[in-house]
């Protein structure tokens, strides 16, 4: 390696160091999905909702296993049963299968609380709820007004959030047992109270409303808080499976790493590869020579025959040679003993190229003819060549 190539490489080296330090200070774009998780400081995360809830009640706790799983639980342990908690599940889409609706409403009405909130809550869980939700409007709005209503209003005045609501309200709800708490500025149910059993479920429309960026902005913080203390003051269970299912890295080096044995034969063969790395990158590879194609000799004879020929002006010869390996080429093609201008070999090709008796003979006659002739014309070769192109390309 040479004074350039070593100046070239550490050029190149802090090059990329350069670039990486710029991309790692470059600012990230901001990501408005929805993911409505607890560990997400995102915009449309709920990390900042997840911090403030042990401001409301004495206990909270993240779940991380199915309802099914924690249903099954509680339902099986009558002193679990008899200190009942709160369950607050948040998401764009609650996909509850009809087992889990069941478990979950089963909890309810043993006692416990349930807050769900949801632009769509599920086929199973609607048709158990008998409620119904429809969106607003196709395209999504600036902003989205909500108000409390009733006798008792849990906050005063009109909460505002912007950046696209999709204005999905409840459209059919069980009127015997389940108030309305809230509307939106069509007067649309947004928030509803439900009696089920022992517990009660409050059910919300507008999940956003639950997320960083709505939190922070005027005084929504004051509807999140009203609406969660239509919750009594015990335990909460916050749902962390439905957003991002059960929190547990299942990568192949999660084993590895656990048994000490497979995490230092990992840890020596990671050495090995670098010493490898150091101990060959100065090795330099030796210049592959450029082989050039080898020549083809029979064409350049060939083609020096054909020349020769052709400045002779002998063109008869030249047919007469392009006859001859007509023969040979057809003879091993069509499987022929030999090629005699006879009316069985005239057959014989005929039914292999697939055209009638009488245009072949008359096709080989004249190449007989040909054969024959002390001379031949320029164009008479070129009708030639044409020929025996098309009678190879009928033949198989």
């Amino acid at each position: 390696m040479n004074r350039f190539e070593k100046r070239l490489l550490i050029g190149l080296g802090l090059l990329i160091v350069l670039l990486a330090v710029l991309e790692s200070l470059a600012p990230k774009p901001m990501d408005w999905s929805w993911s409505f998780s607890r560990h997400h400081k995102t915009p449309y995360g709920s990390k900042y909702f997840y911090e403030r809830l042990p401001d409301l009640f004495p206990e909270v706790r993240a779940i991380t296993d199915p309802i099914t799983t924690t249903a099954d639980n509680r339902l099986h342990d009558e002193l679990a049963l008899s200190e009942p908690v709160n369950h607050v599940l948040i998401n764009h889409h609650l996909s509850l299968d009809g087992y889990a609706a069941e478990q979950l409403l089963a909890l309810v009405a043993m006692g416990d609380h349930a807050f769900l909130s949801a632009h769509w809550f599920g086929s199973d869980l609607a048709d158990s709820l008998n409620i119904a939700v429809q969106q607003g409007f196709n395209v999504q709005e600036d902003t989205s007004d909500i108000r409390f209503v009733g006798e008792q209003r849990m906050a005063n005045g009109v909460f505002r959030f912007a950046r696209g609501f999709p204005g999905t309200y409840f459209t059919r709800y069980d009127t015997a047992r389940t108030r309305v708490v809230a509307v939106d500025g069509a007067a649309r149910p947004v928030l509803l109270h439900m009696r089920w059993g022992d517990g009660r479920i409050v059910l919300c429309s507008a999940p956003l409303a639950f997320t960083n960026y709505n939190l922070l902005k005027d005084r929504n913080a004051q509807f999140a808080a009203a609406a969660l203390s239509l919750l009594p003051p015990r335990a909460l269970w916050w749902d962390e499976y439905q957003k991002a299912g059960r929190v547990e890295n299942t990568s192949f080096f999660r084993f590895v790493l656990s048994q000490p044995a497979l995490k230092w034969a990992l840890y020596l063969a990671e050495s090995l590869l670098v010493l490898f790395t150091l101990v060959y990158v100065r090795r330099q590879q030796r210049a592959i020579p450029v082989m050039e194609p080898p020549r083809n000799a029979s064409r350049e004879l060939a083609d020096t025959i054909g020349r020769l020929y052709w400045h002779k002006g002998d063109h008869a010869g030249i047919a007469r040679k392009l006859i001859l390996h007509f023969k040979d080429d057809v003879r091993a093609r069509a499987y022929l003993r030999s090629f005699a201008y006879d009316d069985e070999t005239f057959r014989h090709l005929a039914t292999k190229a697939g055209m009638p008796t009488d245009d072949m003979a008359r096709r080989l006659r004249n190449l007989e003819r040909i054969e024959a002739a002390p001379r031949l014309s320029e164009a008479e070769l070129l009708a030639l060549s044409n020929e025996l192109h098309d009678l190879r390309q009928r033949l198989p």
